[in-house]
C-alpha cells in the first residue's frame, strides 16, 4: 500500500460538449454503463436533460456542470438555478480559467461543493481546510473544494507502446482526476473513449482486490477528502467499481 496505507483514488471524467453529435453522446453514455465505471459526465446546460433522462446510465450525482468562462455573477447564478432544475442536488462543476472570489460564494450559495479546474489561481489566502498531503486540491472558502485534473495516459496504453517502461499509473495514496475525452474534441469517436475506459478499468482491476485503488466521482470527493486521513490500511469510504 501507499502513503499512510491510503489507496490511489481515481476520478474518471468525460466531457460531452455541445458540438458532439447526440448519437455519439448517447453511445458514450452507454459505454460508461457497460464499463461499470463511476464516470463523471461533464456537460453544459443544454446536455443535462440527455444525461439525467436515462437513469439506467448515470444518476444525478455523476454529473458536473461545465460553466462557460467569463460569466458575470448574475449569469452564473442564473445558470446554476437552471441546472439545479434539471438535476436536483447538482453539486459539482467544471470551470476553465480564473475563478474570482465572489464567484466562489455564488457556487456555494447554489449548492456546488466541488469544482474541477485546469489550474488553481495564485492566492495569498491559505486553505481553510486541510487536504491529504500531495492531493491537487484546496478549499479557500468553507463548503467548496477546488481540484485540478491530472495529466495521465492509460497505463495499459503506455505499456504497449513502451514495453521497456515500468510506469504503473498514478502513485499510491494519490488523487488522480483524469479527463478521458477532453483532448479528443467534439468529433471524438466512441471507440476512443471506450478504449480509455477499458484501459483504466483493466489497470484498476489488478489493484482493487488488495484495496490499492478506489474509484470516485467528483461529487464524492469532499467526503473522501475529509475522511482520507482517517482511513485504515486498505480501507475505503467508497465502493470500488
Amino acid at each position: 500500500m501507499g502513503r499512510s496505507g491510503l489507496p490511489t483514488t481515481l476520478v474518471i471524467c468525460c466531457p460531452l460538449p455541445s458540438g458532439m453529435p447526440q448519437a455519439t453522446a448517447e453511445a458514450c453514455l452507454e459505454s460508461g454503463r457497460r464499463a461499470a465505471l463511476p464516470v463523471t459526465w461533464i456537460a453544459g446546460i443544454e446536455r443535462l436533460p440527455l444525461i439525467v433522462g436515462d437513469r439506467r446510465t448515470v444518476a444525478a450525482p455523476h454529473v458536473a456542470l461545465a460553466i462557460p468562462a467569463n460569466q458575470s455573477r448574475q449569469e452564473l447564478r442564473q445558470l446554476l438555478a437552471r441546472a439545479a432544475a434539471d438535476v436536483p442536488g447538482l453539486d459539482a462543476a467544471v470551470i476553465r480559467g480564473s475563478l474570482p472570489a465572489d464567484h466562489r460564494r455564488v457556487l456555494v450559495d447554489c449548492g456546488i461543493r466541488v469544482v474541477c479546474r485546469d489550474q488553481l489561481d495564485d492566492t495569498t489566502r491559505g486553505s481553510r481546510r486541510p487536504a491529504p498531503h500531495g492531493w491537487p486540491c484546496r478549499s479557500t472558502l468553507w463548503g467548496l473544494w477546488e481540484v485540478t485534473q491530472t495529466p495521465a495516459t492509460p497505463p495499459g496504453l503506455v505499456s504497449r507502446l513502451l514495453p521497456w517502461a515500468s510506469l504503473s499509473g498514478p502513485q499510491a495514496g494519490s488523487l488522480a482526476v483524469v479527463d478521458i475525452g477532453g483532448g479528443l474534441g467534439p468529433v471524438a469517436d466512441t471507440s476512443s473513449i471506450r478504449s480509455q475506459m477499458e484501459q483504466w478499468r483493466s489497470w484498476a482491476e489488478r489493484r482493487k482486490a488488495a484495496g490499492e485503488v478506489v474509484f470516485a466521482t467528483l461529487s464524492e470527493l469532499p467526503a473522501l477528502i475529509a475522511g482520507a486521513g482517517r482511513l485504515p490500511v486498505g480501507g475505503s469510504v467508497l465502493k470500488a467499481a
